[in-house]
């Protein structure tokens, strides 16, 4: 199940071309638990997955599960962000500033391997 913060972070997911593989695993993570996507597109005057077109990254609420961590690694143990970079992750639990939240990103070789 999908869920948004706010419709303008709906608007910032929905409206904006995001990269097919963010959006499979989207989808992927939507059937194992619920999710609450609180960030998607956003223009920023510096480099990110969040604001380059297709967008690669978006931020999921953590606080709606017991062990975000634990999410974390179900995420990890089944995508690989770049087998040619096996230090880069898929999800990332962290607080940037605004907050402790659960980061997605994906590559132009992300793969599901499970």
């Amino acid at each position: 199940m999908i869920e948004y913060k706010s419709l303008e972070v709906k608007k910032s997911y929905l409206d904006y071309d995001s990269h097919p593989t963010i959006k499979k695993l989207v989808e992927w993570l939507s059937k194992r638990y619920k999710i609450v996507i609180t960030q998607g597109y956003e223009k920023r005057d510096y480099y990110s997955v969040h604001s380059e077109i297709p967008f690669r990254g978006v931020d999921i609420r953590s606080w709606i599960y017991t062990d975000p961590q634990k999410v974390v690694e179900d995420i990890n143990n089944n995508w690989s962000y770049d087998e040619l970079r096996p230090e880069k992750m898929c999800a990332i639990y962290h607080d940037t500033g605004s907050g402790d939240h659960i980061h997605l990103q994906v590559h132009n070789n992300t793969r599901y391997i499970s």
